[in-house]
């Protein structure tokens, strides 16, 4: 019983070794690979053929237009092609105030950028499309996700954020913060600031005196 059972064993381990062969040993034919684990994957590999292309190469040219990561734009805005406040539009990471908020070890203050009625207008389209829906038009923090659960939004009219210098409000846009995402890679750097101005602009237009109105605001607010 136990002569046949190694006669049998034997004759197994050897069918599975000239079937499939060692590892790594080179063969004129293309070895078979009972449990090839993923060794083999339908990809392009540099400097390689494939199939998967009618000119059967894998490396091809890049699509006009492709633009690398980090890559600095000159006088335009990636996602919008419009604007050109600095010259210099980018989605950088430079160790810089314009580009972290951040001067040293501390959340730096003030604007890297001219704000000028040309910032605060990008700043407020921006601010529609990327803030409004969580902390409202006029920053109460009371958007429409707010009805869908999401309760945690702050209200960027707190005195709170009010103190916050200007550095740490841009690296909050960029980064996140608790539920809220990073923006870093979706607004660029420019766009960032002329946000953090139009917040500014909110927070100063919530908390104004009536006397200091001009006489036309002053009408407009009588009639409401």
């Amino acid at each position: 019983m136990v002569r046949t059972f190694l006669f049998v064993f034997t004759l197994v381990v050897l069918a599975v070794v000239s079937l499939a062969g060692f590892r790594g040993q080179k063969f004129a034919g293309t070895p078979l690979q009972i449990t090839p684990d993923m060794k083999h994957q339908p990809k392009v590999i540099t400097q390689h053929g494939s199939g998967f292309f009618s000119d059967n190469r894998g490396d091809h040219p890049l699509v006009p237009g492709t633009i690398p990561v980090g890559y600095n734009l000159p006088g335009r805005y990636a996602q919008s092609g419009v604007n050109n406040m600095s010259g210099n539009s980018s989605f950088t990471s430079e160790p810089t105030y314009l580009d972290t908020g951040v001067i040293g070890d501390v959340y730096g203050d003030g604007f890297p950028v001219e704000v000028n009625d040309k910032l605060l207008q990008r700043g407020r389209e921006r601010y529609d499309i990327f803030c409004a829906v969580c902390h409202d038009r006029s920053g109460s923090g009371n958007g429409i996700t707010k009805a869908y659960g999401l309760a945690t939004v702050a209200s960027l009219i707190d005195d709170r954020l009010k103190a916050q210098p200007d550095g740490q409000l841009f690296a909050t846009i960029t980064n996140g913060k608790n539920t809220m995402g990073a923006y870093g890679p979706s607004i660029a750097v420019e766009d960032r600031w002329a946000i953090v101005a139009y917040v500014r602009a909110l927070q100063k237009s919530q908390s104004v005196k009536v006397e200091l109105l001009s006489p036309e605001l002053k009408a407009q607010l009588e009639k409401k």
